[in-house]
């Protein structure tokens, strides 16, 4: 071998081996908060929320909450059917949750997914499936609509979302059936073909539990299912569709502090 290709070896084994010992790219850490504590709540109460309850200025606490629940406010999901499997105690048990971040104007919904990987070892995976939910339709055949639903060119404006009442201006019918998902506590996926705004007026009975003033002034109102067709002109249709759920993999109680 001549010494210019003995160079030419030895200069590419130095190569090789410095590449080689070069340091893995690291992947950056996820977000997470500078302090936080994870508490079983065993009060026995029924409602989600405390008085100090906050999620701003890089504070967060939240009061006897669901696991389930906090999954959806982590992930961003409207529905409980949004998550798939995992253990019944992710709905009964309840926990207490505080933590800070170190920056006020820090996005905490990812540190609450690390938390919820690092308290609880959360593990999930996307999957679409097959599953309940409810088609918005148009009601009658002529395509008449109800008296409560008119087309409307205002700027959207929610006017009031409360206990059994939905006022909006201006709403596209794409949104009045998101805000029917909690109504009747299963996804709602519009189907009518309706395009363009409304200004939309439902007065309904809710599914759900509510205080004794709420429940008297709904005591006459009819059913989610009832006022959507009576008062709107639309119908909602039970059937399957395509959903993006996130499938628990894993989840454990966590160690408090």
């Amino acid at each position: 071998m001549t010494k210019s290709r003995v160079r030419l070896v030895a200069t590419v084994v130095w190569i090789v081996g410095s590449v080689a010992s070069w340091p893995a790219a690291q992947t950056p850490p996820s977000p997470a908060f500078e302090v936080a504590s994870v508490k079983a709540n065993t009060s026995g109460a029924l409602n989600v929320g405390g008085a100090g309850d906050r999620f701003a200025n890089g504070q967060y606490q939240t009061t006897n909450i669901p696991l389930r629940l906090l999954m959806r406010q982590a992930f961003e999901r409207s529905q409980n059917i949004d998550f798939v499997g995992g253990p019944s105690w992710i709905d009964t048990d309840r926990w207490d949750i505080k933590a800070k971040a170190d920056s006020p104007t820090a996005d905490m919904r990812p540190m609450i997914r690390t938390l919820l990987a690092e308290r609880f070892k959360l593990v999930t995976h996307r999957e679409t499936r097959q599953l309940p939910i409810y088609a918005l339709l148009i009601a009658r055949s002529d395509g008449r609509l109800g008296s409560s639903l008119h087309r409307s060119d205002e700027p959207r404006r929610l006017v009031q979302d409360t206990y059994g009442v939905f006022i909006a201006r201006g709403e596209t019918i794409e949104g009045l059936a998101r805000r029917l998902n909690q109504a009747v506590r299963r996804p709602v996926v519009d189907r009518t073909g309706l395009s363009g705004t409304y200004d939309v007026d439902l007065r309904f009975a809710p599914l759900g539990p509510a205080s004794p003033a709420d429940v008297s002034s709904a005591a006459d109102a009819p059913s989610i299912f009832t006022a959507v067709q009576e008062q709107l002109g639309l119908k909602l249709e039970a059937t399957t569709g395509a959903l993006d759920v996130l499938v628990i993999d894993r989840v454990e109680r966590p160690t408090e502090d």
